[in-house]
């Protein structure tokens, strides 16, 4: 327990308060901002966590690097949505052509499917 403004708060109560400003704070946009942060920068925040964990305020300390992996896969998994406002930024979903059944004039020519998108165009 840590004494605070005169009233005694459990580590488990602590640690919540905690994840609930700090580590809120530092994942709000992180998928927007991370990509310019510096290794100094990842440093000092791992750091804070560190710091925090030995005065008591968390049970855990958290890593920059994992906030960051598991902000940008929620991101993406909610882009990925039909619903999401980022979704038509992705790009379709590649097509299957049926080739499998094309016939020239008196010609029955057979094809395996494949896919569009693996196509190159040799000049």
């Amino acid at each position: 327990m840590l004494l605070t403004q005169d009233k005694w708060f459990q580590r488990s109560s602590l640690h919540l308060l905690f994840s609930a400003l700090v580590i809120n704070k530092l994942t709000y946009a992180l998928p927007v901002y991370a990509g310019q942060l510096t290794a100094d920068d990842k440093n000092r925040i791992n750091a804070i966590s560190r710091k925090a964990m030995r005065r008591g305020l968390t049970l855990t300390a958290f890593d920059i690097d994992t906030l960051i992996y598991e902000s940008d896969r929620k991101l993406f998994r909610q882009a990925t949505q039909p619903g999401h406002r980022l979704h038509h930024l992705l790009p379709l979903k590649p097509q299957l052509i049926d080739l499998t059944s094309f016939v020239r004039g008196n010609i029955h020519i057979s094809f395996p499917l494949f896919n569009i998108r693996s196509l190159k165009i040799i000049t």
